[in-house]
């Protein structure tokens, strides 16, 4: 599994002032989620279903549990792309999750960390980047592609 996390920073007037694409780290938690859900071994708590923002710069590892005070939020949607085949004809399949984290919430966090979180909470992925310093003029849009 890969993931990608595409976030497009737009201002009040709807423009697109900055675009930040960033692969991330599945962690131990994730695998262990995954593995699970694909077993039906805990029934929708293994589900993705929010994105997280934290304020932790360290870089992501494998034992990663969590977010540092953090900011989460439900996806507007999950879209399924068309599968894509490879040159090798190995063919990918994905699970896309898209958010948009509105002009009004989380404002004065400056933002390092982000991750997938599932349905118990559990982080399913994380990274960390340059900062963003998130305010009231603008809004962040994005998605959050899992590649399997």
């Amino acid at each position: 599994m890969k993931g990608v996390l595409t976030v497009n920073v737009v201002n009040r007037s709807c423009e697109t002032i900055a675009t930040h694409i960033w692969d991330n780290l599945i962690v131990n938690t994730g695998y262990q989620a995954a593995a699970q859900a694909l077993g039906g071994y805990i029934s929708g708590d293994a589900t993705i279903v929010k994105i997280g923002m934290g304020i932790n710069a360290a870089p992501p590892t494998m034992a990663d549990t969590l977010l540092v005070n953090h900011f989460t939020k439900s996806f507007t949607s999950v879209e399924y792309p068309a599968p894509v085949v490879q040159s090798d004809g190995t063919v990918i399949y994905s699970v896309q999750f898209n958010f948009t984290i509105d002009f009004l919430e989380a404002v004065g966090m400056v933002i390092y960390e982000w991750g997938l979180l599932t349905q118990d909470g559990r982080l399913f992925s994380r990274l960390t980047r340059a900062p963003i310093e998130k305010t009231n003029e603008m809004q962040l849009v994005g998605h959050w592609q899992i590649n399997i």
